[in-house]
């Protein structure tokens, strides 16, 4: 066995390469070889045992069990190299993309607390099944992560996403390798000037901006997740706590709670908060004020009861006013003081608009809060009587007797779509309840045979369910339900789609549509030419072995996990397929209340919000027909639809 050679810098003398073998070593024609390390991915003789830059042996172990081994492969294209990072929820490796020959960076989703795997393999495993949804929910929301932060790949100041996958139980995310330090690393050996301060806080507000106009919060800004690039660039990334509401009026939200002390604002610290862009911009405050003075913000929970944060200007006298000032303003505690946008934060930081500090800034409220209330106290006077007609009207309008239906429904045959489909239900019905508490919907879902066989029974007993899909149902079951005429009428059809199309689709209105499905052609943009020319074989398109399929928007998902990064769509003109109407209810056995009760849960079912829960959030397959949840929300999440549609919702392609 030959010695040993120890690991140097010394990169003096030249190699003669003939070849690059990975993991291999040897000499070809007496000339010597080099190797590509598997864990840094750097070039070296191959008569070395040791890399020469990291000190890697070929074929060492990771350096946690849990990690996968340098020399893995992943996707067919990935070789994993070192970690660079890992956390509660995720493992950051080094990897080497072998069809671009660069180095690239991958996350894997790791929920540590339950999931494992056993050392040398690649598969994750959760440790009960009892936690397996809890594992889901978050591997949705990495894809999520991954889904959302590659549309910003425009934006010099956000990490770029190439693209993600499933496999081995979780999945991955493939980014650009940042080149760089994290701030929190830069600071703690330099200090930055103010003028290097607001130049950083720029490109952050630059990536933000883009990121708030898409309705996304970040929730993490601080100096953990900004990179200082060894090119100059500066970029955020860690997109792991952002919240994905497409909503930015929402009021309330029901939110993970993710905090990180000193640069997180108080509402973080609620599972039941108020949060947007005020969020973040208490994060960019507390950040811009660390970078200035070095001091660790006071925790802003500490802060509530008595502000005690010392302004940057007494810590750093040198600072212009306005500085101190803006800082401040973004890091109050009462987020309604607070910079509404990163621009006016933005023209603050840069002296484009005057700011006051916070009690000059609370004086001024309050005083214009007092000649509004003076004024609002007249208008209250003077329209209280039109107030109170109009009120009681709607309050009647607004009642529904107090009843119990049933909601049956068929579970998709998919794999993982049922739970999906279960949540979206009892999500809407929650909704549903907070404005009649007095009515009961209770859900039951059955798997799809056992589904026709439970309506089967049901019809020939008389005893048809309230309310139950009825999509592929037997004509006689039809013929025995009850008109939705009712609820058909009663929709505004200014605000949705197809609705002047109900009654020639739906003759005695024996169904109600919650969706829509749409043709689509799909193109392998990285398929050779020739092949199979049948372009309605779905599953040979998936394969590679087709470049074009002409299916429609419920094959969209399936696409896009089989072809990630790798398909394009367009619009189908007429004549080669037609849009139509899916996600089918009908009205079963229904006394006085009962049938009251369900017209305005139908009608209800194709509202924005519930329309945004069970075609968006849950992705059932179809698309909204509430024109506001398909432009607003769908469209402008799945962007490769833009064309599809008009602003108003119209199919574009006439």
């Amino acid at each position: 066995m030959k010695p040993r050679r120890k690991p140097s810098t010394d990169t003096g003398r030249e190699l003669r390469i003939v070849t690059i073998e990975n993991g291999k070593s040897g000499t070809r024609d007496g000339v010597s070889m080099i190797t590509r390390c598997n864990n840094c991915f750097k070039t070296y003789d191959s008569e070395l045992d040791l890399c020469p830059y990291c000190g890697y042996e070929e074929g060492e172990p990771a350096a946690e069990p849990f990690f996968l081994f340098p020399g893995m492969v992943l996707n067919d294209r990935y070789i994993v190299g070192e970690v660079q990072g890992f956390g509660g929820f995720g493992i950051i490796y080094k990897a080497w993309d072998k069809n671009l020959d660069t180095i690239v960076a991958i996350k894997e989703y790791y929920y540590t607390s339950i999931a494992t795997r056993q050392p040398g393999t690649q598969a994750v495993l959760v440790y009960a099944q009892n936690r397996r949804p809890q594992f889901q929910h978050f591997l949705d929301r990495f894809l999520d992560e991954a889904r959302y932060t590659a549309k910003f790949s425009k934006n010099g100041n956000i990490v770029n996403v190439f693209e993600y996958f499933e496999a081995n139980n979780t999945a991955y995310m493939v980014m650009e390798f940042l080149d760089g330090v994290p701030l929190s690393e830069f600071l703690k050996k330099n200090t930055m000037d103010t003028r290097q301060c607001v130049a950083v806080m720029q490109c952050i507000c630059s990536a933000l901006r883009a990121v708030h106009d898409e309705g996304i919060i970040h929730r993490d800004i601080s100096p953990d997740n900004i990179i200082l690039c060894s090119n100059g660039k500066v970029k955020l990334f860690d997109f792991g706590a952002a919240r994905f509401s497409r909503r930015e009026d929402q009021e309330i939200m029901k939110l993970t709670q993710v905090m990180k002390p000193g640069f997180s604002p108080p509402e973080q610290y609620q599972s039941i908060s108020k949060q947007g862009p005020w969020t973040d911009i208490y994060a960019l405050g507390a950040t811009l004020y660390y970078m200035i003075t070095g001091v660790k913000p006071v925790e802003s929970t500490n802060r509530k009861t008595e502000d005690n944060l010392t302004p940057p200007k007494e810590l750093i006298p040198d600072i212009p006013d306005y500085i101190s000032n803006t800082i401040i303003r973004a890091m109050a505690v009462d987020m309604h003081l607070r910079f509404p946008s990163v621009d006016e934060f933005e023209k603050a930081l840069c002296k484009k608009k005057k700011v006051l500090n916070i009690t000059k800034e609370k004086r001024r409220r309050r005083k214009n809060r007092v000649l509004s209330l003076i004024l609002v106290i007249l208008l209250i006077m003077a329209g209280f009587a039109v107030f109170a007609y109009f009120f009681n009207q709607e309050r009647l309008a607004e009642t529904l007797p107090d009843s119990t239906i049933e909601f049956w429904y068929a579970l998709p045959e998919t794999n993982g779509l049922g739970e999906a489909k279960i949540r979206s239900y009892a999500a809407v019905i929650e909704i549903f309840n907070e404005s009649f508490p007095n009515v009961s919907i209770i859900t039951k879902a059955y798997p799809p045979g056992e589904y026709l066989q439970m309506i089967n029974t049901a019809h020939m007993d008389g005893a048809l369910p309230g309310l139950f899909e009825s999509a592929g149902l037997d004509e006689s079951i039809l013929a025995e339900s009850t008109s939705a005429g009712t609820a058909a009428r009663t929709v505004n059809r200014a605000e949705v789609l197809f609705f002047g199309e109900y009654d020639n689709s739906f003759p005695g209105a024996l169904q109600f549509p919650l969706g829509f499905n749409m043709p689509v052609r799909y193109t392998n943009i990285t398929a050779p030419s020739g092949g199979v020319s049948d372009n309605r074989d779905k599953a040979r398109f998936m394969m590679g072995q087709t470049q074009e399929y002409i299916g429609s928007t419920a094959d969209y998902y399936d696409i896009q996990l089989a072809l990630p990064a790798r398909y394009a769509i367009s619009p189908v003109g007429p004549g080669e397929a037609a849009c139509e109407f899916t996600e089918l209810l009908s009205i079963g056995n229904c006394d006085d209340n009962q049938l009251a009760v369900v017209n305005r849960f139908l009608v209800f079912l194709l509202s924005e919000n519930a329309q945004d829960y069970l075609h968006i959030r849950y992705r059932s397959g179809a698309l909204p027909l509430n024109i506001r949840a398909l432009t607003d929300g769908f469209v402008s999440i799945y962007d490769e639809f833009s064309g599809f549609f008009d602003d108003a919702g119209k199919y574009a392609i006439e």
